[in-house]
């Protein structure tokens, strides 16, 4: 395989949720610095279009589109009404609570199951939805190391959605590859983003968090854009119901 035409996605349209800032924002950014036209999403508008903002001014092609995914009749509107076909959708939007389990409300289980689980499984069934016309396209979810091994921070009803994701990324794998659509999806570590930056804001907290870990550092976002790409591109053809971990070898060490 030639490398560099597999990871050129020009003429492909792509939709990317939570795209506003963080991983989302990074991942947009490069799938529009290889060549697809890149629908931005975001809950926060002003966010959404200043990243579609700086993949016209790198050259490429953008729209924002304001959407919370929680809310499911604008969500189904929105892709329904995409006027394009859909090539490519990356689920990337989604919320984080960190609290012990004794002190989690259930106001904190609902908006974390409303985003996070709710959110991308009608995000990814719309998306296929879209795509199964065309009987091709590439969905990617965003799950955790958490929906496989307990968090190192008390974040238990998070973890569990993230669980939940892992399991629709399987699911739905199965029950779509008849209809051409591969899902895979991103399983991220210790990630430098606006997720836990406040946690992560001194060297001191950076060497902490990267302690045990077999690479010795903690991850950037570059390093989850380069998994979403492979998985969107040509190149993963063959590569359906898998989640990819991103964790700096975590997962292989015990303890």
């Amino acid at each position: 395989m030639d490398a560099a035409r597999d990871f050129d996605f020009s003429g492909l349209n792509a939709v990317v949720t939570g795209a506003g800032r963080g991983m989302g924002r990074e991942i947009a950014l490069a799938l529009g610095a290889r060549g697809a036209q890149v629908i931005v999403t975001d809950i926060r508008a002003e966010a959404c279009v200043d990243t579609a903002d700086a993949i016209v001014r790198a050259g490429g092609k953008a729209s924002a589109r304001q959407l919370d995914i929680a809310d499911i009749p604008k969500l189904r509107s929105f892709f329904r009404t995409l006027d394009e076909p859909l090539d490519i959708a990356v689920c990337a939007a989604g919320i984080l609570k960190v609290k012990p389990f004794f002190e989690h409300e259930e106001e904190d289980w609902d908006a974390l199951a409303r985003v996070n689980l709710k959110g991308t499984f009608f995000s990814v069934q719309e998306a296929a939805r879209h795509m199964a016309a065309r009987g091709h396209g590439s969905i990617v979810t965003f799950s955790s190391t958490s929906a496989f091994v307990a968090s190192r921070v008390p974040e238990i009803a998070y973890d569990v959605t993230k669980g939940g994701i892992r399991q629709l990324t399987v699911s739905a794998a199965v029950e779509l590859a008849p209809l051409g659509i591969r899902v895979n999806g991103v399983a991220p570590g210790t990630i430098l983003t606006d997720f836990n930056r406040a946690t992560l804001d001194t060297p001191e907290a950076l060497q902490s968090a990267a302690k045990g870990l077999p690479l010795g550092r903690v991850g950037t976002p570059d390093d989850v854009v380069g998994a979403v790409l492979y998985l969107c591109s040509p190149m993963a053809s063959y590569v359906t119901g898998q989640l990819l971990v991103v964790d700096g070898g975590r997962l292989c060490r015990a303890g």
